[in-house]
């Protein structure tokens, strides 16, 4: 096994290409993760975050989650434990044929994607929606721009 020295692009496996060229040397090989907001950030306390926890706003955000998250967990886990409770007692319903070779039990494993990403999909709505406009708020609070 050749010894690699770092640095040298013939050498280096993971030296930038000629399309990295362009940027700054300390900016290769991902360039640093930023805000959109301008000028530095307060770095809040942990002081801080206790009083926002105790804030009206954060109590409202939280229970606004758990109100969201509490019955679509149990949703999601109820949906799952049927299907397997299914598969275990009622294997001659679940082997029944639906269309072809497809039978009932598999229609409604297949589904249980379709179910997932569309949970998925109702989180991501509700979050923007109800979560993120309150979350923003209290962060923007935190990191109060110097």
């Amino acid at each position: 096994m050749a010894h690699l020295e770092f640095g040298d692009p013939s050498k280096d496996p993971v030296a930038p290409d000629e399309t990295e060229a362009h940027l700054p040397h300390d900016h290769w090989p991902l360039p640093e993760i930023t805000s959109v907001s301008d000028g530095p950030k307060h770095d809040p306390t942990v002081n801080e975050f206790l009083a926002t926890a105790a804030t009206p706003e954060f109590q409202k955000l939280r229970a606004t989650f758990r109100g969201f998250a509490f019955p679509m967990t149990i949703a999601g886990l109820t949906s799952y434990f049927v299907y397997v409770v299914l598969s275990i007692f009622a294997p001659n319903f679940m082997g029944t044929p639906l269309f072809g070779a497809l039978s009932i039990g598999m229609t409604i494993g297949l589904a249980q994607f379709a179910v997932t990403w569309i949970w998925t999909a109702v989180y991501v709505r509700f979050a923007s929606r109800r979560l993120d406009p309150i979350s923003t708020a209290l962060k923007a609070d935190l990191e109060k721009v110097i």
